[in-house]
C-alpha cells in the first residue's frame, strides 16, 4: 500500500507524488488489479488531490493505471504477461538488428568505454540489484544507439519504458546478477571480435533467460499480493 513520505524539496510536489506512486506500483505495494479512491490515496500520501490527480493522469497515460467509476477511483492496471511476452519478442528483434549493424561499424573503442561496467574482475562487480538493473538497461540501449538508426532507438526507448515495471525483477536473485555479468561479458567479446552471428545468438539466449526469470518472479509476486489482499 502507498506509504507516507515527505518531498525532498528538490522537485515539484506533483513529480514527487508521481514517483512515490510509481515506486509502489513497481514494488507491488500497490498490486495489479487493486482499486484505490482518490481520497484514500490523498490521505495515505498526505497531499491534496490537485497534485495527486496530476500524478494519476500521468501514470494512466503511461499505462500503469486505469480510471474507473468516473474521477473518484483508480485501478492499478492488471499485468498481462502475454503482452510482455510480445514486447520481449519485439525487443529481441530490434537488438538482433542492432548487433549486426554494430559489427559493421568502426565503433569498438566507444563500445569498450561505455560497457566497462560489465568487464571488471569478479571481485569488483556491483551486486546491488537496482544498480545492475539500471546498467543493464543502459547497456542494451547503448547497443541500439551505437547501431546508428535514430528511429529504431526511439522505438526501443518506448519499448523499454513499457517493460521496465517487470524487467527490473530479473536482478533480485544473486545468481541472476552473476549470470548477467557473465552473459554481458560474452556478448561484448563477440561484438569486439565482430562475430555478429555469435553475438546475436548470445543476445537472444540472454534475453530469453531474463524473460523466463521475470515471468517466474512476477507470478510469484502476484500470488503473494493476492494472498495479502485476501488475508486483509
Amino acid at each position: 500500500m502507498v506509504h507516507p513520505a515527505k518531498s525532498d524539496g528538490k522537485r515539484p510536489l506533483e513529480r514527487d507524488v508521481y514517483q512515490r506512486i510509481k515506486d509502489d506500483i513497481f514494488e507491488f505495494r500497490m498490486p495489479p488489479g487493486q482499486r484505490y479512491s482518490e481520497q484514500g490515496l490523498a490521505t495515505a500520501l498526505c497531499v491534496s488531490r490537485t497534485p495527486l490527480r496530476f500524478a494519476l493522469h500521468v501514470l494512466a497515460n503511461e499505462g500503469y493505471l486505469n480510471r474507473v467509476a468516473g474521477h473518484a477511483s483508480w485501478q492499478v492496471k492488471p499485468l498481462d504477461l502475454d503482452y510482455y511476452e510480445d514486447l520481449y519478442e519485439f525487443r529481441m528483434s530490434i537488438e538482433a538488428i542492432a548487433v549486426h549493424r554494430l559489427c559493421k561499424l568502426d565503433l569498438m573503442p566507444e563500445l569498450i568505454e561505455r560497457c566497462a561496467f560489465w568487464r571488471v574482475p569478479k571481485k569488483q562487480r556491483v551486486l546491488n540489484g537496482k544498480d545492475v538493473a539500471r546498467e543493464d538497461e543502459q547497456f542494451h540501449r547503448t547497443l541500439v544507439q551505437l547501431a546508428g538508426n535514430r528511429e529504431m532507438l526511439r522505438t526501443f526507448d518506448n519499448l523499454t519504458e513499457r517493460i521496465r515495471i517487470i524487467r527490473r525483477l530479473d536482478f533480485i536473485n544473486p545468481e541472476r546478477i552473476a549470470a548477467a555479468f557473465d552473459e554481458h561479458e560474452k556478448i561484448i567479446e563477440k561484438l569486439l571480435a565482430r562475430k555478429a552471428d555469435d553475438a546475436e545468438m548470445l543476445m537472444r539466449a540472454h534475453i530469453s533467460a531474463s524473460r523466463t526469470e521475470i515471468r517466474h518472479i512476477t507470478l510469484h509476486r502476484l500470488a503473494l499480493a493476492s494472498g495479502e489482499r485476501n488475508a486483509g
